[in-house]
């Protein structure tokens, strides 16, 4: 992408995403350390929400306590999941980027009238539902966000879990390294080919660690591109859904399994005739994002920008409104005031 560019500049999806960049630059994790400072021993955390105010945010939160196996035990659930579930061990803090999301709401409502004292809210707006059921908000400052598919309130309240949970480890995020390489991975020119196949491609499959990146590029591809697409976690796709694929599918790899590359490419690439690509930091076989090597725990960031570039060329070349769906709507499913 290029923000100087009148074809990309013009999406507000696009300008959120740049935005992404001073967010970030900008970020102090200390403030967000500060608002849960410490969990009760006795407590696990329980990071809930509905779509990507808790696939990326969460997911990576939980991946990154367990590489390191360090601070209080993280879980994630939807809020549809949580319903009616006995939640005493849990400290428990819902993100909802309008703050009015029904399921959070209705959980936090649930959890509020059983006398749960550990509930707290992250959100982008003030005076929500969801700070009236919180003992405790988190208020977003990362300015209004237009376009339908969220982008730069995702990364915000991504960075407020890795915040709290890099605190009660003792250690810190890198976040002036990580805004030069997020908008490294933003102005990267994908070669026009692979912009091509996705655009051209019946169904796109994403593959990858269950750190919220792949299934959030499958949501966004819903979103921005209007294609059909689903997650594989892990190696999934070495475990039968084979059986379904055609060469008009693609394949994009969030994660590199270098010991699998062989095995992918006869599945894949020889015997179905399906595309792979790779957005990776080492040579693989496949066609390739090529993206710097960083620490491990700035690597979930930067391939998400990685892939919003891959779906904004593929939603400019085919003509499509970034802004808009023609389905999709901002808040999901709006709680009533």
């Amino acid at each position: 992408m290029n923000l100087n560019e009148d074809r990309y500049n013009r999406y507000s999806l696009v300008r959120e995403m740049y935005d992404s960049v001073d967010y970030i630059k900008n970020f102090r994790p200390e403030n967000a350390a500060a608002f849960l400072p410490g969990v009760p021993a006795d407590k696990a955390v329980m990071l809930t929400g509905e779509g990507s105010s808790r696939i990326f945010p969460a997911k990576n939160a939980v991946h990154s306590r367990l590489a390191t196996n360090t601070g209080p035990l993280i879980l994630t659930e939807s809020s549809t999941d949580l319903a009616g579930k006995n939640l005493d061990g849990f400290v428990v803090i819902g993100a909802s980027n309008s703050g009015k999301t029904k399921e959070v709401i209705s959980l936090f409502k649930d959890l509020k009238s059983s006398g749960h004292e550990h509930v707290y809210g992250l959100t982008c707006n003030r005076e929500t539902l969801l700070e009236k059921y919180s003992e405790k908000t988190f208020i977003i400052e990362a300015g209004p966000e237009k376009a339908v598919a969220a982008s730069k309130s995702v990364v915000a309240q991504a960075l407020f879990y890795d915040s709290l949970l890099t605190a009660w480890q003792g250690r810190e995020i890198d976040t002036k390294r990580l805004a030069l390489e997020f908008k490294k991975a933003l102005d990267y020119r994908p070669d026009s080919g692979i912009v091509e196949k996705i655009c051209s491609a019946g169904m796109v499959w994403f593959s990858g660690n269950n750190n919220g990146v792949a299934e959030e590029l499958t949501l966004k591809t819903n979103e921005i591109i209007r294609k059909k697409a689903s997650y594989l976690p892990g190696t999934y796709l070495l475990h039968g859904v084979e059986e379904v694929m055609t060469p008009g599918d693609i394949i994009i790899m969030v994660d590199a399994y270098p010991g699998e590359f062989e095995k992918i490419k006869t599945v894949y690439s020889e015997n179905i005739g399906a595309t792979v690509i790779a957005i990776s930091q080492i040579p693989t076989p496949f066609e390739t994002v090529a993206l710097p090597v960083v620490p491990t725990h700035l690597e979930p960031y930067i391939k998400l920008a990685a892939g919003w570039n891959l779906l904004v060329e593929a939603g400019t070349k085919l003509g499509i409104d970034l802004d808009k769906p023609e389905r999709a709507r901002k808040i999901g499913n709006e709680a009533a005031g």
